[in-house]
């Protein structure tokens, strides 16, 4: 019993023991099996085509540890050129995120989104017996979000071409924006110091300062609300989007996310609500889309200018009325007030919220009115046309909370693949992008919408020359293109005539 405490054996030495003998024994296990694989596609190979050359070694980082394997080299013509390629990688699909496995990429993304670079590498060094720098962490990363972009960008470029298209069937969609400004990196020609002789250096006064920062934009796009708990509700099915860049290229994604969601004819309207930043509010375009002024922010705004109790429950309590407007009759009275009694800063306070107010005059009615609703309604339509303001408390989730703190400063691509990653986290989409369904589900999308074209024959009939069913259509797109094709079903090509 001496001899056994003098080499202070506990369960936890014999877990750590264990642990990394099984950890050892998965890597051998793995590289025999890849050497097997590697064998088989040598002897299955077109060997017309793949030229075999010799071994390269790799390393594959897991989460079993350093997997070191050697992979055949083969080369390939294309068009006319000597193509190096490595069979084996593309079978075990360890391209896309360089030579990391799914295992640890999605460690990575779980991490990632509440720690820094250095924190998550060093959380995943622990865990695992693989060693990982802060600097492959980013990578990951920066990879992750291009592949998403570039999925957004096709999806984008599909959506406007007619080739794909939503299958849920809604009245009314949700579309709630919301913007915050995170430190920008300085540029590395920036960081030197410009020397000025002081004879001819002058400050300049009243410079209005400029923001020097990158603007993150988000939508939270949902379908109203659902009960959660009781008296308590969540956002019924919704979808976070975003971007570091214009609010154009918002109003992109956030268009074609709603157009391949949901089918679009059957939306009676889209309803905006945003803080009344200029681009909450100007990218607002088309009959279906109804802007509004966050109460939220209206609230916020008029409690910061007005110090007379009685006037702020006024104004606090007309914007949730239908006469919302009346809000400038008390803002006036209000400004003749102070100004009598001289009040000059407070005044200056309550001409600001007025100007605030203006440059959204008819943002501040409630969508609910502009519908047809009246007060009396608005509790029974809690759930399918609910009071909106949930942007903030995701805008803070999604990035607020992550990278707005410890004086953390971004490039433009890096702030914008860390938001993407965090929003396709929430929404439950990370996997299938990391995985490639979600690159497979475009494509079987295009398969149902777009079939393989049949040879028709040609038929003659009254000197019309009439080559199958539906061929006319083929110079439309979009709802043209349906609406050709469903005009055409029901016609003969006797009853069809050129018209000048």
């Amino acid at each position: 019993m001496n001899m056994l405490s003098n080499e202070k054996i506990n369960f936890n030495s014999l877990e750590e023991k264990m642990f990394k003998e099984m950890m050892k024994l998965g890597r051998t296990i793995i590289q025999d099996e890849i050497r097997v694989l590697d064998k088989l596609i040598l002897d299955y190979r077109d060997k017309d085509i793949f030229t075999p050359k010799d071994f390269q070694p790799t390393t594959i980082k897991s989460k079993l540890g350093e997997i070191p394997i050697s992979r055949r080299r083969y080369t390939m013509k294309v068009n006319g050129k000597v193509k190096t390629i490595y069979l084996l990688d593309e079978l075990l699909e360890i391209n896309d995120f360089g030579l990391y496995s799914q295992g640890i990429i999605e460690m990575v993304t779980r991490e990632i989104t509440k720690k820094s670079y250095r924190e998550t590498a060093k959380t995943i060094s622990e865990d695992t017996d693989s060693t990982i720098s802060y600097t492959a962490v980013r990578n990951i990363v920066l990879m992750l979000g291009r592949k998403i972009k570039e999925l957004e960008e096709e999806k984008i470029k599909l959506y406007k071409e007619g080739k794909i298209e939503g299958s849920k069937e809604v009245q009314y969609v949700f579309c709630e924006h919301d913007g915050i400004y995170i430190k920008k990196q300085k540029s590395k020609k920036n960081n030197k110091t410009k020397k000025y002789k002081t004879k001819h250096f002058k400050k300049k006064k009243n410079r209005k300062k400029k923001k020097n920062g990158i603007e993150l934009k988000i939508a939270v796009i949902h379908e109203g609300k659902e009960p959660r708990y009781t008296n308590d509700y969540k956002l019924k099915n919704k979808i976070i989007v975003g971007t570091a860049s214009k609010a154009s290229d918002l109003k992109q994604i956030e268009d074609a996310t709603i157009g391949t969601t949901y089918k679009e004819y059957g939306i009676k309207k889209v309803i905006i609500n945003g803080d009344g930043a200029d681009w909450t509010g100007n990218i607002v375009e088309g009959a279906k889309e109804i802007f509004q002024l966050d109460m939220a922010h209206i609230q916020k705004k008029i409690y910061t200018a007005v110090r007379d109790e009685e006037y702020l429950k006024q104004m606090q309590e007309i914007v949730f009325t239908e006469q919302a407007k009346g809000i400038f009759s008390l803002i006036y009275n209000y400004k003749v007030e102070l100004e009598s009694d001289n009040k000059i800063a407070e005044l200056e306070k309550v001409k600001e919220l007025e100007e605030y107010l203006k440059n959204n005059e008819e943002a501040i009615i409630r969508y609910q009115y502009k519908l047809g609703l009246n007060q009396e309604d608005l509790e029974k339509h809690i759930e399918d046309l609910p009071s909106l303001g949930s942007e903030e408390s995701h805008m803070y989730c999604v990035c607020r909370d992550r990278m707005k703190k410890n004086r953390t400063s971004w490039s433009v691509e890096g702030s914008e693949s860390l938001l993407k990653v965090i929003m396709n986290k929430m929404n439950g989409t990370l996997q299938e992008i990391i995985t490639k369904r979600a690159e497979q589900k475009i494509k079987e999308e295009l398969a149902q919408r777009i079939p393989e074209p049949k040879k028709v024959k040609k038929q003659k009939e009254n000197k019309i020359i009439y080559a199958g069913k539906y061929q006319i259509a083929s110079n439309f797109t979009g709802k043209t293109k349906e609406y050709i094709i469903d005009l055409l079903k029901t016609k003969k090509c006797s009853e069809l005539m050129l018209r000048n």
